[in-house]
């Protein structure tokens, strides 16, 4: 079988056609390229506070929530990290501040939605040379709270308990106990952790403190005390119990107070 010979011509046409391709493509990225270019340097960039808009809060706080955040003016829109901006606003603004950072081209802007949300609890924490005081976001996570923060800005705090020596880690123990807590008749005002982990609430004198030892079986430690707060308010403690071992709850211990 005898090759196929394409005619000169019909090569020179085709490597012409690739050629103009090629600069057609060139052309094309270069452009984009440029555009890009002009658009970063001249057009994209935040250059007053102006150009960051907040949703959520009022024009009055406008100046204090652009100076807790990170920006310098001015700065190209690129090259704004909105997650670095939410920590930045989370940290500095108030407590269990929800902050949601978007990026808008046309025109530049920085586009802030802000919501305060419910805390948990009110919380506490120990170290070798202080005691810091926050509350508990929605998560159970630790804000700290000091002047830096308006008292008139607070979170409305859904349970009116303080969680003492909170630690990191405790936040899905801490979800389970106040969830249980929620359907409770037994009125708590602390939650006390220990450093080896285990829990101590602080409740009315009908029972003193109630020893849950580790965060197991803690629907059953619940409801076992309980029982046994509401057994004893009715029929009136003979003795005055300075605290309740429910370590296991299947043996509870009632401790008598000294006095």
């Amino acid at each position: 079988m005898l090759p196929i010979v394409r005619p000169r011509s019909q090569e020179i046409g085709q490597g012409w056609w690739r050629l103009i391709q090629l600069w057609r493509l060139l052309v094309f990225s270069g452009a984009v390229v440029g555009l890009a270019w002009v658009l970063l340097e001249k057009g994209w960039w935040v250059k007053t506070a102006g150009q960051v808009v907040f949703h959520g809060a009022s024009p009055q706080e406008h100046g204090t929530l652009v100076a807790a955040s990170p920006l310098q003016f001015p700065t190209p829109l690129l090259a704004v990290d909105p997650s670095s901006m939410e920590q930045q606003l989370r940290r500095l603004a108030w407590p269990t501040l929800q902050v949601q950072v978007q990026r808008a081209l046309a025109p530049p802007q920085l586009v802030v939605h802000l919501q305060n949300t419910t805390a948990q609890a009110w919380a506490r924490r120990s170290f070798a040379d202080r005691v810091e005081r926050g509350v508990l976001d929605h998560q159970f996570n630790w804000t700290r709270v000091d002047g830096h923060h308006p008292l008139d800005r607070f979170p409305v705090v859904r349970h009116h308990v303080l969680v003492e020596f909170w630690t990191p880690g405790r936040q899905d123990t801490l979800a389970e106990l106040f969830a249980g807590l929620e359907h409770l008749q037994t009125p708590v005002q602390t939650i006390r952790i220990t450093a080896d982990g285990q829990l101590v609430l602080g409740t009315s004198q009908v029972l003193g403190e109630v020893h849950l030892g580790k965060p197991d079986h803690l629907e059953r430690k619940l409801a076992t005390m309980d029982h046994l707060y509401a057994h004893l308010q009715r029929s009136g403690p003979p003795f005055s119990y300075a605290n309740v071992d429910l370590r296991n709850p299947d043996q509870p211990n009632l401790g008598l107070s000294e006095g």
